[in-house]
């Protein structure tokens, strides 16, 4: 995705560090964090689909990892 703040290029998923510790990284914020500037931009509706999907999915089938 491209940064609407500097314009660079980043995956979504390099988000930095102060993300990753969010308590709402886990619950979706929708929201991802330029490794460049720190700018924190909208995620593309279609990945906040597909996470919001892959969430609902693992709440109702379960974990693979469950015993």
């Amino acid at each position: 995705m491209r940064c609407a703040l500097c314009g660079r290029d980043f995956e979504p998923d390099e988000g930095q560090e102060a993300c990753r510790a969010c308590a709402l990284v886990s619950a979706g914020c929708g929201k991802a964090r330029c490794p460049h500037c720190g700018y924190e931009n909208q995620r593309p509706l279609r990945d906040a689909w597909s996470a919001l999907r892959e969430r609902w999915r693992g709440l109702t089938h379960g974990s693979s990892n469950r015993h």
